[in-house]
């Protein structure tokens, strides 16, 4: 007994991370032909496997932030776009992050560039990619675009007007 409640109120935007704070982020799951695609960077400062992600805009709708992230990392080449998830993750400034995951089916694969090469994991295989775990990517892969029950399956017999 005795312990503090505290609730989740923020003060005005920073321009950076502030120790114990929260940063809201927006995460891009890209999908082509089933198998999810990741990003090999080469750019200093943030080498090795990624998802596309970005810090959400102060008032920012996070689907307008996940479409700005498919038009810069698969230039727009998309057939569908979908919410698939919010987790709460610990940040590196001791404080934590809002992440706001979108599953997206890319139509091809972006060109390489020097500062990144798209890689599209082989069936059945998946690594830990920053803070999410096989098992998450694994459950936002094998959503369909509208979420896995977007509509109960047909009933058997002649389709109904009402």
């Amino acid at each position: 007994m005795g312990e503090t409640v505290r609730r989740s109120y923020f003060g005005a935007p920073k321009d950076s991370p502030q120790r114990g704070g929260m940063v809201v982020t927006v995460y891009l799951v890209p999908v082509y032909q089933g198998r999810l695609v990741v990003f090999d960077v080469t750019a200093p400062g943030a080498k090795g496997r990624w998802l596309p992600w970005q810090v959400l805009e102060f008032a920012q709708v996070p689907y307008e932030s996940a479409a700005q992230l498919t038009d810069v990392w698969l230039n727009g080449a998309v057939s569908s776009l979908s919410l698939v998830d919010v987790m709460m993750l610990p940040a590196a400034s001791g404080g934590c992050e809002l992440a706001i995951v979108f599953r997206c089916d890319a139509t091809g694969l972006p060109p390489r560039t020097p500062e990144r090469d798209a890689f599209a994991y082989p069936d059945g295989h998946l690594d830990a990619i920053g803070g999410f775990d096989p098992v998450d990517l694994e459950r936002w892969l094998l959503q369909t675009p509208g979420g896995a029950d977007a509509r109960p399956p047909e009933p058997p017999g002649e389709p109904l007007v009402f």
